[in-house]
């Protein structure tokens, strides 16, 4: 995964470096040996500002800009709006001018089944905590659209089914998922389940499961099969 940061970010015209304020050391060797190398425009952002209090906040960027010689560091909350537009405007700035990629009236280029996936994993980074969530990995199964019935008197709309695993690199990291009797990956999936009728505007019908891919974030042929390269 590694390697796809480097080859994303020689392709791309800016670098946002993202830190996370309620876990700011995570990972410095990496955003380190990163920042030495990397010779795009960088916008330093640090997210989730409003889990700080202000006596809190000045200190952890003065070491942060310290600890990575960063010039300034953009205090944002993604959750309460706080400076996002600013990070989009600063964004803006160092994108070279272009003919569209898409059509104007084009709204996304993935798939319903793409943006199931990722609320569903959207919703396990909620309810599980410390590094689990970013060895969970979400495959679309099988999605199912309800047939259209446009018979006066048809009943209730009709569900969209899904299927879905979530696929974990250990046993242990299986049962956290799964919980207790099935509770958490329950709670997963009607979680889940309420985010995704909202997408497709019905009601749905969602089955999740867990599966263990040992250390697929390390393997290519695992990172290739779920799109990452």
């Amino acid at each position: 995964m590694e390697r796809q940061i480097k080859r994303a970010c020689s392709d791309g015209d800016a670098v946002v470096l993202l830190l996370d304020a309620t876990r700011p050391d995570d990972r410095v060797d990496l955003i380190t040996s990163f920042l030495a190398r990397n010779r795009k425009p960088l916008l330093a952002v640090l997210n989730k500002v409003d889990r700080l209090s202000p006596e809190a906040l000045e200190p952890l960027i003065s070491r942060l800009c310290s600890t990575y010689a960063l010039d300034g560091l953009l205090p944002l909350s993604a959750l309460t709006g706080t400076n996002v537009d600013e990070l989009l405007q600063r964004v803006e700035g160092h994108l070279p001018a272009g003919p569209p990629l898409y059509p104007e009236e084009m709204v996304a280029e993935q798939s319903e089944r793409f943006f199931a996936a990722e609320l569903i994993r959207e919703t396990a980074f909620e309810q599980l905590t410390d590094e689990l969530p970013y060895a969970i990995q979400v495959e679309i199964d099988e999605f199912r659209e309800p047939e259209v019935d446009d018979a006066p008197g048809a009943g209730k709309p009709r569900k969209t089914y899904l299927h879905a695993t979530l696929y974990v690199e250990r046993d242990s990291q299986k049962g956290i998922v799964i919980g207790k009797r099935g509770s958490r990956l329950r709670s997963i999936g009607s979680g889940a389940r309420r985010k995704i009728e909202e997408l497709v505007a019905g009601p749905v019908y969602l089955e999740l499961r867990v599966r263990v891919r040992p250390d697929w974030r390390k393997r290519d042929r695992d990172l290739r099969e779920f799109g990452y390269v």
